[in-house]
C-alpha cells in the first residue's frame, strides 16, 4: 500500500500545481470561442453550490476538549492502530451533521482515512484498519455504508493514478480542463455519476470555474469590457443566482490585482503614462476607501523616487569608475562614500541588492555565452 499510496500523492500533487501553473497561460484567439456552448462539467443547474463549495475547503473540524476526552462519537484510531502520538480527534458529530455521503465532507473525510493509515502494509490491509476504525465509531449500518462506498474510492483513485499516466501533457487551459473532464468522467463510470458527484463534484466545480476565469482574464487579445463581459456570463453560467455572490467574494486587493490583469491591454495601449496612471486610480477607488487610495498612491511615489535615486546613483557610480586619475582603491572609496551620501542608512542594504544584481547579470551573461558557443 505505501508504494502506490505515495504514487496517490505525488501524482495528485503533480497534476493540482500542474492545473494551478495553467491558470495565467495562452488564452483563446476570439471572442466567439468563450460564446460556444463551453460544456460545462458543473453548471448552475447541477445541485452544487456556492456554499458546498466553501465547505469542501473548510479544514475538518476538530474536537476542542484534552487529549483523550471525547464528546459524543469522534473519529478516534482503533486500539490495534494507535501510536505512541497522541492524534487530533475529528467531532464526527459535527462533520456528518447533515449527511452520511455528501458533497463537501464524505471525500475530506476518506482524504483523512487515507493520511491516518497511509503506513499499511498493503490495500488489503489498509481496508481492514479502515473498516476497524469505521465500526468502532459509527452504527453498523453507517459503518458499512460508509466502508462500501471508502472501499469503492479508494480503488478508483488508485486505478485514476495509473490512468493519468494516458493524459497528455497540458500546455493550455483547454487541455487542463479536458483533464479534469477525463478524471471525473473516469470517476462517474466506476462510481456513477451520483456517486462521483457527490464525492468529488464540489472540488471539480470550483476548478473548473478557476480555469475557465483565469482563462478569460489571462487572454492577451481581448480589452477589458470584453473580458468582464465574457465573466459576467460565466458566473450566470456556472452558478445562477449566486453568480454576484462568487464575483464579489475575493478580498478588495485580490480583485483590484484582477482588475489590472483584465484590462492590461487597454492600460497598455493609452497613449501617455497620465492616462494609464488615472485609470489604475479610478480602479483603486472602486475598491479602496479614499485613504487606502491616497496610502497606494503613496508607494508609487515612493517606488519612483527609489528608482530615480538608483538611476541618478548608477550614473555617478559609471562616472566614478571610469576615471583613471583614481587607482582602483580610491575608485572603491569613493564608491562607498557616494553609497553613504545617496542611500543613508539604507545603504548597507542596497550594496547587498547591488552585490546579487551584479552577481546575477554576470552569471546571465556566462550563460549566454555558453549559449552561443554550443551552437
Amino acid at each position: 500500500m505505501n508504494s502506490r499510496k505515495k504514487r496517490i500523492i505525488a501524482i495528485g500533487g503533480l497534476l493540482f500545481l500542474s492545473m494551478v501553473f495553467l491558470y495565467w497561460l495562452f488564452p483563446r484567439d476570439t471572442t466567439s470561442e468563450y460564446e460556444a456552448d463551453p460544456g460545462y462539467l458543473y453548471d448552475k443547474s447541477h445541485n452544487i453550490t456556492y456554499d458546498d463549495v466553501k465547505k469542501a475547503r473548510q479544514p475538518l473540524p476538530r474536537l476542542t476538549g484534552k487529549p483523550g476526552e471525547t464528546d459524543g462519537r469522534t473519529a478516534t484510531a482503533p486500539q490495534a492502530a494507535t501510536s505512541a502520538e497522541p492524534r487530533e480527534e475529528i467531532d464526527i458529530r459535527q462533520l456528518f451533521s447533515e449527511a452520511l455521503i455528501n458533497s463537501y465532507t464524505t471525500a475530506r473525510y476518506f482524504k483523512h482515512l487515507e493520511n491516518r493509515f497511509k503506513d499499511s502494509v498493503n490495500l488489503g490491509d489498509h481496508l481492514e484498519q479502515v473498516r476497524q476504525h469505521l465500526f468502532s465509531e459509527f452504527s453498523e449500518s453507517e459503518a458499512r455504508q460508509l466502508f462500501e462506498t471508502y472501499q469503492k474510492y479508494i480503488e478508483t483513485e488508485i486505478a485514476l493514478a495509473d490512468q493519468f499516466r494516458q493524459f497528455g501533457l497540458v500546455r493550455t487551459p483547454e487541455d487542463a480542463l479536458e483533464i479534469l473532464r477525463q478524471i471525473q468522467e473516469f470517476r462517474r463510470a466506476r462510481l456513477g455519476e451520483e456517486l462521483a458527484d457527490q464525492l468529488f463534484g464540489a472540488d471539480v466545480k470550483a476548478r473548473e470555474y478557476a480555469f475557465r476565469r483565469a482563462a478569460i482574464v489571462g487572454d492577451a487579445d481581448l480589452y477589458g469590457p470584453e473580458k468582464e463581459a465574457l465573466l459576467e456570463k460565466l458566473n450566470e453560467d456556472m452558478w445562477g443566482d449566486e453568480a454576484e455572490t462568487v464575483e464579489s467574494h475575493p478580498n478588495e486587493y485580490t480583485r483590484y490585482r484582477e482588475k489590472l490583469s483584465i484590462y492590461e491591454k487597454d492600460l497598455s495601449e493609452t497613449p501617455s503614462e497620465e492616462i494609464r496612471q488615472q485609470k489604475i486610480r479610478e480602479f483603486r477607488q472602486q475598491f479602496f476607501t479614499p485613504e487606502a487610495v491616497e496610502r497606494l498612491e503613496g508607494v508609487d511615489r515612493q517606488i519612483v523616487r527609489e528608482q530615480q535615486q538608483e538611476t541618478l546613483y548608477r550614473e555617478k557610480a559609471f562616472l566614478l569608475l571610469e576615471n583613471p586619475d583614481l587607482t582602483g582603491a580610491d575608485k572603491e572609496k569613493k564608491l562607498r562614500q557616494l553609497q553613504e551620501e545617496m542611500f543613508g542608512e539604507q545603504a548597507d542594504a542596497f550594496r547587498r541588492s547591488e552585490t546579487m544584481r551584479i552577481e546575477r547579470e554576470k552569471m546571465m551573461r556566462e550563460y549566454e555565452g555558453k549559449g552561443l558557443q554550443s551552437r
